[in-house]
């Protein structure tokens, strides 16, 4: 594998490590995905053009082992959106731009690798050739889909408000007027079930509370989809 590629894999390593929340490992070695099978998107980053193969069946055990999923929930369209998004802010993070590619025979430049996680492996292939021009990437997305637009990295900086939410209680307005000090409101949630990290009207995590240098925190448990998460800034055309 060439130095242009491993340099790659670093890269791609650190990112989906940062997008699925806990650390992977991305090896050049292992088979490469089943072609009729794959899940392929391509992505255009300074210097770069890589192509990314990812046999769907693989892609389903290594999210569910991720967390982004939850077991038995992972079907072929699920996955398919998923991975789309992990890829789209990838490359968005990386200073680029992603699109997904019909599905077809992996090209003749593409290198297997392997992305681990736990006891889960992710077989993919990776395509690295230098940019010879700027010309955008096809977007196969529809048009109700909420895919980053190509100055969507410019977004990234943008601070948002976020809140955490224990629990809700429905309260008739004679009851919010009468209360006062040293009442108890009893919320619809059990002191063991994770809060929300709301930003927006969106849940973008769930986890327990924490204590950090005298400040109440989040101790993340688990995260919605990427393209969940990007929907609590909406999309902009």
């Amino acid at each position: 594998m060439s130095e242009t590629a491993r340099s790659w894999l670093g890269k791609l390593e650190a990112e989906i490590a940062r997008e699925l929340g806990q650390p992977v490992a991305l090896a050049a070695q292992g088979d490469a995905p089943a072609a009729p099978r794959s899940l392929m998107d391509r992505m255009e980053v300074p210097g770069a053009l890589l192509t990314l193969a990812v046999d769907g069946e693989d892609a389903a055990g290594f999210l569910v082992e991720a967390r982004v999923i939850e077991a038995g929930q992972a079907d072929g369209e699920m996955v398919r959106e998923l991975w789309s998004g992990i890829v789209a802010s990838v490359a968005a993070r990386l200073g680029g731009k992603a699109a997904p590619i019909a599905t077809a025979a992996l090209e003749a430049g593409a290198e297997p690798c392997a992305l681990r996680l736990g006891n889960a492996v992710l077989r993919m292939a990776l395509d690295v050739e230098a940019a010879e021009s700027e010309a955008p990437v096809r977007d196969a997305s529809g048009p109700t889909s909420c895919r980053p637009a190509g100055n969507f990295d410019l977004l990234l900086e943008v601070e948002l408000d976020a809140s955490v939410r224990f629990g809700s209680r429905e309260l008739e307005l004679k009851d919010l007027l009468e209360l006062g000090p040293g009442d108890v409101v009893e919320l619809d949630r059990n002191v063991a079930d994770p809060v929300d990290l709301i930003v927006g009207d969106r849940i973008v995590a769930r986890g327990e509370v924490v204590l950090v240098n005298g400040n109440f925190g989040l101790r993340v448990s688990e995260v919605a989809e990427p393209v969940r998460r990007l929907e609590s800034i909406r999309c902009i055309a």
